[in-house]
């Protein structure tokens, strides 16, 4: 598994993803919007295809028109390099 960021590490790293917010403990957050109920869950199925591909899954809170996605790395305590990359990618995937 990916060791833990430090903090200066954590803060360069969330600095360099737009909308992401968290600590190094309770992990890194972004809130989505969406039209309706149906755009809210498609993201998610979009969301849950990646996580199935890379094999690294985020929290997931749904509520009406909104999905707020969190990465941390349970299994060690905390925000990894492998969570920002999970975040950079959903950034960065047009599809998404």
């Amino acid at each position: 598994m990916a060791d833990l960021l430090n903090p200066d590490a954590f803060h360069h790293e969330l600095d360099r993803l737009e909308h992401w917010e968290g600590t190094t403990g309770d992990g890194i957050s972004r809130t989505y919007e969406f039209d309706d109920f149906a755009g809210a869950i498609a993201f998610v199925n979009q969301v849950a295809e990646q996580a199935q591909r890379e094999n690294h899954h985020p929290d997931i809170k749904i509520s009406w028109n909104k999905v707020r996605l969190t990465y941390v790395t349970h299994s060690e305590g905390g925000v990894t390099q492998d969570d920002i990359e999970q975040a950079r990618l959903i950034d960065e995937d047009e599809e998404l």
